[in-house]
């Protein structure tokens, strides 16, 4: 089975506008990747996160799968 994890969910807490909270943020979630096998990718649009994300789980060689709308019958 496989379970989801959406970090900008889970820190609700930190303020993206600012830069200490935002490298927090991203800290950890660099730290919850390496606990996943893969790594999904949803959206046609990629934002700097998701590119620092994607381009750690290339280096470490995790599995990465894109999803788009179409791949999901629909805009979500």
């Amino acid at each position: 089975g496989a379970i989801p994890i959406t970090p900008h969910l889970l820190f609700p807490f930190m303020d993206d506008e600012n830069q200490k909270h935002r490298g927090d943020a991203m800290f950890m979630d660099i730290i919850l990747l390496g606990k996943c096998n893969e790594l999904w990718v949803f959206g046609e649009k990629i934002t700097g996160g998701m590119q620092v994300e994607i381009n750690l789980a290339e280096k470490r060689r995790q599995p990465i799968k894109y999803f788009t709308d179409k791949d999901l019958g629909g805009e979500y």
